[in-house]
């Protein structure tokens, strides 16, 4: 009897041409099939090299798809062969154990194209002559996807084998990690050891240590980026909730996308969302206000852009702008507590750090005129019974302290994403954690802060050490060449530093020697002379992607901001590519290209990922590019382009139109081509 697995291509197998599937049998080995869906009649000319094929009016050409599927057998075979020294015991399963081939490879790795619509009569009748250009052998059409199908895969091998089942799991550990069991013995994959450590430190207080209080103390893991640290998270959330059935357990992370995607991740590792809860931090504050009837809906961007207008020109003042207000208005309420805002006016008792805009020498004059807007503003929203985004935290802390709303309700918290909660965020989320318990537990990368928000776990009342502190330096997402780019953005910048440092922070450079920091292509630069060429050139690459084998869904594209994102969509409907232009929730498994900005991508990651017009991000004013305002508005830019470029596991292009930003294009060039094989 014959057992298949079919499954997808390995990661490191997803070079620029990948095939559909890679079958697994028992007396068949490994089985490569590129899907072709053509038929005839869309075929306008074949030969050894290339097919011509109709795409609506216009004529395209394709690598003969024989051609593409042997580029993935090396590639495959590679891929087994790297655990060679890496994994020798189990190499050894593998190997010919007696005969003349004894210490060979005894798996056959094998290669076939499919083409489902097309029948072998019209095969072998057709004026292409088809069964000329590829060897039929190796050549599946419609006849045989019925019961012959088994046959046909047997007959392709390029020798007989039978494997044996530890032979075939050993084979699915190697080439897919993601197919390894979850939990078997207290034994985790894909977290490595040190992270498997990390998961299950004090997961479990018996009743006795229960009674005892305890000081807030949080375990805080950073990490270079894709080193596993949500994965790390979720693991944990899953060992509490198992070991302790009757806990409420708290997962809480930025966002709606990245929520939807820690809950389907939460459920692939075998967590049961009955006992964990999953939810983005201001949905989660709703849930508490919304039933004491205290939650107000918070004003659009317009509306709140409106009133603030009219606030300036009732008070005669042109010296701020609406968005200036706002976001010091933010910063006012997610740093002081709503009982100290008055402090604000004293330079001595707050300071306006990594405000990214001085106030000038008559700082004390603007502060207090800054207030006296504040106070306007928060009496128009009272009286209109209205609030804005910063308001929900301050009202659920308000309720807790009010006794509306009870504190202490979860045994165990955790934070994702935590560099870009607010300080008034950790407020809420602390008084939630029961202190019989106080099992806190939060992830994060300051070098991926893409929010001016502020602060030092000491300022929060956290006793942050190096003996409950963690740092993860292995990239599992990204691809050595990708993270070496993505790198050259931030490495220099010395009041990033400066700034990671103050809290107690620092940029976390990848450990490089490692066996599974997997390799790929270089990242790809491409200038073009408008956006329209850009679009278009962008465009081409993905249906070229899509053609190659990969998948609508497997791709992102980018933006600093929003403009030309209907413009991009255009180019790929045009070219029949299918895609969606994201304005709230971004699911990643819906199968289109998504457009967006760098926000809305925070936290997920894609096989290939287009950062499209790359000249937005500049910083244009003040014109001292040596003072610390400009420095601290060029610090956003780079660790928003940071965190851009590493959502791509596999591929990343980065396109502008006209003069890209003098400070990051010549220094990815230079990169680039010191990273070219000599």
């Amino acid at each position: 009897m014959t057992t298949l697995s079919g499954l997808s291509p390995p990661y490191s197998v997803r070079k620029r041409a990948r095939p559909d599937f890679v079958v697994l049998g028992a007396d068949i080995g490994l089985v490569i099939v590129e899907v072709k869906d053509w038929g005839i009649s869309g075929i306008h000319s074949a030969n050894r090299d290339t097919f011509e094929i109709f795409q609506g009016s216009h004529v395209v050409t394709r690598t003969n798809p024989e051609k593409q599927v042997e580029f993935q057998r090396p590639a495959l075979m590679k891929e087994i062969e790297r655990y060679r020294d890496t994994d020798s015991d189990k190499y050894q399963l593998l190997l010919r154990k007696r005969g003349k081939h004894k210490g060979k490879l005894a798996v056959p790795v094998s290669a076939l194209v499919a083409f489902p619509n097309i029948t072998r009569t019209a095969w072998q009748s057709s004026d292409l002559q088809l069964y000329h250009m590829l060897n039929e052998k190796f050549v599946i059409l419609r006849d045989d996807l019925g019961d012959i199908l088994l046959e046909r895969l047997r007959s392709v091998p390029l020798f007989r084998t039978t494997l044996s089942q530890t032979q075939i799991d050993t084979l699915k550990w190697m080439l897919y990690p993601e197919t390894r069991v979850p939990w078997s013995q207290g034994r985790l994959f894909p977290l490595d050891p040190e992270q498997i450590g990390i998961a299950r430190i004090d997961t479990y207080l018996p009743p006795q240590a229960q009674k005892l209080s305890r000081k807030p103390q949080a375990k805080l893991v950073r990490g270079v980026v894709g080193s596993g640290k949500t994965l790390l998270l979720l693991f944990r959330a899953k060992f509490i909730s198992e070991q302790n059935p009757n806990w409420r357990v708290l997962v809480l992370t930025y966002n709606k996308p990245l929520r939807n995607y820690l809950r389907q991740i939460f459920k692939q590792i075998g967590g049961d969302p009955d006992r964990v809860e999953i939810v983005n931090f201001h949905k989660w504050c709703h849930d508490l206000l919304a039933p004491c009837g205290l939650f107000r809906s918070p004003q659009d961007d317009t509306s709140q852009k409106g009133l603030l207008l009219n606030i300036l020109n009732e008070a005669g003042v042109a010296e701020f702008d609406p968005e200036f207000l706002i976001d010091e208005f933010n910063w006012i309420k997610e740093r002081l507590h709503y009982k100290n805002w008055a402090d604000y006016l004293d330079p001595q008792k707050v300071r306006r750090v990594g405000r990214g805009r001085g106030l000038g020498r008559d700082e004390k004059r603007k502060r207090q005129m800054i207030y006296d807007l504040f106070c306007r503003y928060q009496e128009r929203l009272a009286r209109n019974k209205m609030c804005d985004w910063a308001d929900i935290p301050v009202a659920v802390l308000r309720a807790m302290d009010e006794g509306v709303i009870k504190r202490a309700q979860y045994h165990a918290v955790l934070i994702d994403e935590a560099q870009d909660f607010a300080p008034s965020w950790f407020r809420v989320a602390f008084a939630m954690v029961k202190p019989e318990t106080n099992m806190l537990f939060i992830v994060g990368d300051g070098a991926q802060k893409i929010y001016r928000r502020d602060f030092t776990w000491k300022e929060l009342g956290l006793g942050v050490t190096s003996r409950n502190s963690y740092v993860l330096k292995r990239s599992y997402r990204n691809t050595r060449e990708i993270i070496d780019v993505a790198l050259e953005v931030i490495r220099d910048s010395q009041t990033l530093i400066a700034e990671l440092e103050s809290a107690g922070d620092s940029i976390v450079e990848p450990e490089k020697e490692y066996a599974r920091f997997r390799h790929g292509p270089l990242p790809v630069l491409l200038s073009f002379e408008s956006p329209e060429q850009e679009y278009t050139g962008v465009a081409g690459e993905i249906l070229s992607l899509l053609q190659q084998g990969y998948l609508p869904k497997d791709m992102v594209i980018l933006q600093r901001h929003r403009d030309g994102s209907e413009r991009i969509a255009q180019e790929l409907r045009k070219r029949g590519i299918a895609c969606s232009v994201v304005k709230g929730d971004l699911d990643v498994m819906e199968p289109v290209v998504k457009v967006c900005t760098f926000h809305s991508a925070k936290g997920l990651e894609f096989e290939v990922v287009f950062i499209c017009g790359l000249e937005q991000f500049r910083t244009d004013e003040p014109v001292d590019t040596q003072s610390e305002e400009f420095q601290q508005l060029l610090d956003q830019e780079r660790k928003l382009l940071y965190v851009g470029m590493t959502r791509a596991r596999q591929m990343l292009y980065i396109t502008y139109s006209g003069a890209g930003p003098e400070w990051i294009v010549g220094r990815l060039q230079r990169k680039l081509k010191g990273l070219q094989p000599k």
